[in-house]
C-alpha cells in the first residue's frame, strides 16, 4: 500500500529555514517558488506531519497480514486495505486542493514524480528480489510470472488478474504477486484523479459541491459493486475492479473537500502565514467543544465497526458485497475524521511501535504476500500438511520474520534515500559511497561493498529472467485436473456400447427416440433386483461393477477419476471445472443422450455454488427415479458449501433411493488428502476420495430397487 509522509514533526523547523535539524523532512506536497535553481519535482513547502496517519497505517497493514497469516482467526482483516484507500484518498485530495489554493494550478508532472519516487523503489526491490527467490524455489510459485510482472510494471495487476481468471483467494493459483492489485487501484486513482480534482476546483458551480459530488462517486461505485455481485460465485473481479472499489478513496477524498476548502485566501489574512507548514490550512473544521464530542463518538462508532467486520465478515460472504464494504469505509473515514480534529488522539497513535511500523507500512504490505506465498511453498515438504485455510506456525514465523527484516532495510537504504534526494541524487550518493577512496591502494573501480552489491545485482537480474523463461504453464493442481479429464474423455466413447448390450438392464439407454428426445423416466435402465434375489441372506452386499456407474461432477471429479476409473474399470466418468448444481440436469441430459445414464449414479457438485431444495429436487428428477443416486457432499473453504452440504443431506431424506456418500467429513478427518489449494484432493487423496464413492455405491446397492 502506498504512504504518503509529510514534513517533520510539530516543534521541528523545517529544511532551509532556521537551524537546521536531525530529521529530515518528509514530503507530501510543494508550492513551486518563483526561484529556478531548485530542480523539478523538488518541494519547497514542507508540510508538518499530521499526527496519528502513522498509527492508523500501522493498524491497517497488521489487520491485512493477520488475514493472510491467520485468515480462520481474523476473516476480515482484508478491510484493512480499505483503510488504506481511505488515507490515501484524503491525503492526496488534500495536497492538489492545497496545491490549487495557493498555486491557482497543480503541478501534474510534480505529483506524478513524487508518487513515483515513493513507489517505484520499494517496489522494483520486492519484485525483482521475490522472482528470483521464486527461480530458486521453482513449481507452482512460478505460474503466470510473465502476465503478473507486466502488470506491476504497468500498475494493472487488478486487470491483468481479471483478465487471466485469476482469484483473490488463490484457489488455484499461489499468485505471487497478488497484493499488487490495491496498488494498482491506488496508481490508477493517482493518474486520473489530479484532473478531476482541477475541474472541482476550477467550475465554481462545482466548487462548494465538491465533498457531495465525490460522494455521489463513490455511492455510484458501490451500487456498481453491488450490481456486479452474483452471490455464490468468485467475488473476484469486483473486489479488485477499480470501478467497483472506488468507494474507498471517494470517501477519503470526500473528507479532505470538506476540510479544505478550495478557496484563496486574500493575502492579507494574518493566518497565512501561520498556515504555510500546516496541511489543513486554519486547522480541522471541526472546533467547538461539542463537535469534537460528535467527532470522537463517531470515530470510536467507526473502530468499534471496523472490528467487528475484521472478526466476522469473510471476504466472500455475500454481505461484504452487498454495502459490507461500504460500510467498513465509511467507518474508517469517521475514524480518520476523529485523529484529524483530535491532534491529541493521533499523538498517542504514533507513539511506539505503531509509528515505527505505520512508516514502514509500505514496504510490510508489499513484502508479506510474496514471502508468505515463498515460505509456503519451501517450507511445504519441512513442516507437512495443514488444515485448508490455515498456514503452519513455522511458515508464519518465518514470514514474519523475513518480512520485518525486509521491510527495514528496505525503508533505510531504498525509501528513505530517494525521498530524501530523489532517484537521482540517492543514485548518484549510492555512486559516491561504493567507489574507492583516494587513499585505497590499487586501481580498484569498485570497493568490495560495491563488488558484492554489483555481483548481487547480476544474480538477482538473472535469476528472475530464468524463473520467467522456465516458468511452468499451469499449477500442479491444474495439470492432475487436465490429467483426470482426459481420462474421463476416454471412457465416454468407449462406454456407451457396454451400456445398450448389458443384459442385466431392462431398459438400454440405446432405445432413445430417434428424435433425440429423452425418454421417460420409467423408460430408464433398472438396476438389479434387491441384494438378496440371487444371494443367500446376510450375505455382504458389494459395490456394482464399474459399467454400471455414470459419474457426474466437478473438478474434484476430474482430479480423482484415474483412481475413480482404477476402482471402477468401465465406469463413465463426466467432470467439468466450476460446475454448479445449476449445471447438473444439462449434463445428466448429455449422459441420457448418449446412453450412458447406467442403473448408479453419482453426482458431485457440492464446491462450486449455493443449492436450493427445489434445484436438488430438479437434479434428482433429471436423473428418474428407476435409478439409485449417490450425492457426494463438497469440501472448501467458501461460505455457501456448508448449506449445499445441508442440501444435500435433506434431499437424500426426500427422495427413495438416494444415499450421501460424505466426502467433506472424509476430508475433515484427514486434511492432508487435499492439493496446496485445500479443494482438490492429491493423488492419495483420489484414493480416498474414491473410497467414499465406492462406499456410497455399496450402500446404494443395499437399497434394493429405487421405487420400492
Amino acid at each position: 500500500m502506498t504512504t504518503t509522509h509529510e514534513a517533520s514533526r510539530p516543534g521541528t523547523t523545517p529544511a532551509g529555514v532556521g537551524r537546521p535539524t536531525l530529521e529530515t523532512p518528509r514530503v507530501v506536497g510543494h508550492v513551486r517558488a518563483p526561484s529556478s535553481g531548485r530542480r523539478p519535482g523538488r518541494p519547497t513547502v514542507r508540510y508538518r506531519r499530521m499526527p496519528g496517519l502513522d498509527g492508523l497505517r500501522a493498524l491497517a497493514v497488521g489487520v491485512v497480514v493477520a488475514f493472510h497469516l491467520a485468515p480462520a482467526t481474523f476473516p476480515g482483516g482484508y478491510v484493512g486495505v480499505d483503510v488504506f484507500f481511505v488515507l490515501s484518498g484524503f491525503l492526496i485530495t488534500t495536497l492538489l486542493v492545497r496545491e490549487h489554493r495557493d498555486r491557482h494550478h497543480v503541478g501534474l508532472r510534480s505529483f506524478w514524480a513524487r508518487r513515483a519516487r515513493r513507489l517505484l523503489p520499494a517496489l522494483g526491490l520486492v519484485v525483482a528480489v521475490c522472482t528470483a527467490v521464486a527461480a530458486v524455489v521453482g513449481g507452482d510459485v512460478l505460474v503466470g510470472i510473465g502476465p503478473q510482472l507486466l502488470g506491476a510494471a504497468t500498475f494493472t495487476s487488478n486487470w491483468v488478474d481479471v483478465a487471466s481468471g485469476a482469484t483473490y483467494s488463490g484457489a488455484l493459483l499461489p499468485h505471487l504477486f497478488g497484493n499488487l492489485w490495491s496498488l494498482a487501484v491506488e496508481e490508477q486513482f493517482y493518474l486520473l484523479w489530479p484532473l478531476a480534482v482541477v475541474l472541482l476546483c476550477v467550475v465554481r458551480p462545482l466548487r462548494r459541491r465538491a465533498p457531495w459530488i465525490v460522494a455521489g462517486l463513490g455511492l455510484a461505485s458501490a451500487a456498481l459493486m453491488t450490481l456486479l455481485y452474483a452471490p455464490g460465485t468468485d467475488p473476484t473481479r469486483v473486489y479488485v475492479g477499480t470501478d467497483t472499489h472506488l468507494f474507498a478513496l471517494m470517501a477519503g477524498a470526500a473528507l479532505a473537500f470538506w476540510h479544505v476548502r478550495p478557496v484563496q485566501r486574500h493575502d492579507g489574512d494574518a493566518r497565512s502565514s501561520a498556515d504555510a507548514h500546516v496541511l489543513l490550512p486554519g486547522g480541522p473544521r471541526v472546533r467547538t467543544p461539542r463537535g469534537r464530542l460528535a467527532v470522537l463518538a463517531a470515530g470510536v462508532a467507526g473502530a468499534v465497526v471496523l472490528g467487528v467486520a475484521v472478526a466476522t465478515m469473510r471476504w466472500d460472504d455475500a454481505l461484504a458485497y452487498r454495502g459490507g464494504l461500504l460500510v467498513c469505509a465509511v467507518a474508517a473515514t469517521a475514524v480518520l475524521n476523529a485523529v484529524v480534529c483530535l491532534p491529541g488522539v493521533g499523538t498517542q497513535l504514533d507513539r511506539g511501535p505503531l509509528g515505527w511500523v505505520g512508516r514502514r507500512s509500505y514496504g510490510l504490505y508489499l513484502w508479506h504476500w510474496p514471502v508468505l506465498v515463498l515460505a509456503a511453498a519451501s517450507l511445504g515438504t519441512v513442516v507437512g500438511p495443514v488444515p485448508p485455510g490455515t498456514v503452519h506456525p513455522v511458515v508464519v514465523v518465518v514470514t514474519l520474520a523475513v518480512t520485518v527484516v525486509a521491510a527495514a532495510l528496505s525503508f533505510r537504504y531504498v525509501e528513505r534515500p530517494v525521498l530524501r534526494r530523489g532517484l537521482r541524487g540517492a543514485a548518484r550518493d549510492l555512486a559516491h559511497r561504493l567507489q574507492p577512496t583516494s587513499d585505497e591502494a590499487g586501481p580498484r573501480v569498485l570497493t568490495r561493498r560495491g563488488w558484492a552489491l554489483a555481483a548481487s545485482s547480476a544474480l538477482v537480474v538473472g535469476l528472475s529472467a530464468a524463473g520467467v523463461v522456465t516458468a511452468p504453464a499451469t499449477t500442479s493442481v491444474e495439470q492432475q485436473i487436465a490429467a483426470g479429464e482426459q481420462a474421463a474423455r476416454a471412457t465416454q466413447p468407449a462406454s456407451d456400447a457396454p451400456a445398450e448390450a448389458a443384459p442385466e438392464a431392462d431398459a438400454p439407454e440405446g432405445a432413445a427416440p430417434a428424435d433425440g428426445a429423452g425418454p421417460e423416466p420409467a423408460a430408464s435402465p433398472a438396476p438389479d433386483p434387491g441384494p438378496g434375489a440371487d444371494e443367500a441372506p446376510g450375505a455382504p452386499v458389494a459395490a456394482p461393477t464399474g459399467d454400471r456407474v455414470t459419474v457426474v461432477g466437478d473438478s474434484v471429479t476430474l482430479a480423482s477419476a484415474p483412481a475413480l476409473m482404477s476402482a471402477l474399470p468401465g465406469a463413465y466418468v463426466d467432470g467439468a471445472v466450476s460446475r454448479q448444481v445449476k449445471d447438473g440436469p444439462a449434463a445428466l441430459a448429455a449422459a441420457r443422450d448418449a446412453g450412458a445414464l447406467r442403473p448408479y449414479v453419482v453426482v458431485s457438485l457440492g464446491t462450486n455454488s449455493t443449492a436450493s431444495a427445489a434445484a436438488m429436487d430438479e437434479l434428482l428428477a433429471a436423473i428418474g427415479p428407476d435409478h439409485r443416486v449417490v450425492l457426494v457432499t463438497g469440501y472448501a473453504d467458501r461460505p455457501w458449501v456448508p448449506g449445499t452440504n445441508a442440501e444435500i443431506v435433506a434431499a437424500a431424506g426426500r427422495h427413495p433411493g438416494v444415499v450421501v456418500a460424505d466426502w467433506a467429513a472424509a476430508v475433515a478427518a484427514d486434511p492432508s488428502v487435499l492439493g496446496p489449494d485445500g479443494v482438490h484432493p492429491t493423488d492419495a487423496g483420489g484414493t480416498t476420495y474414491t473410497a467414499v464413492v465406492v462406499d456410497g455405491l455399496t450402500r446404494a446397492a443395499a437399497l434394493g430397487s429405487a421405487t420400492s
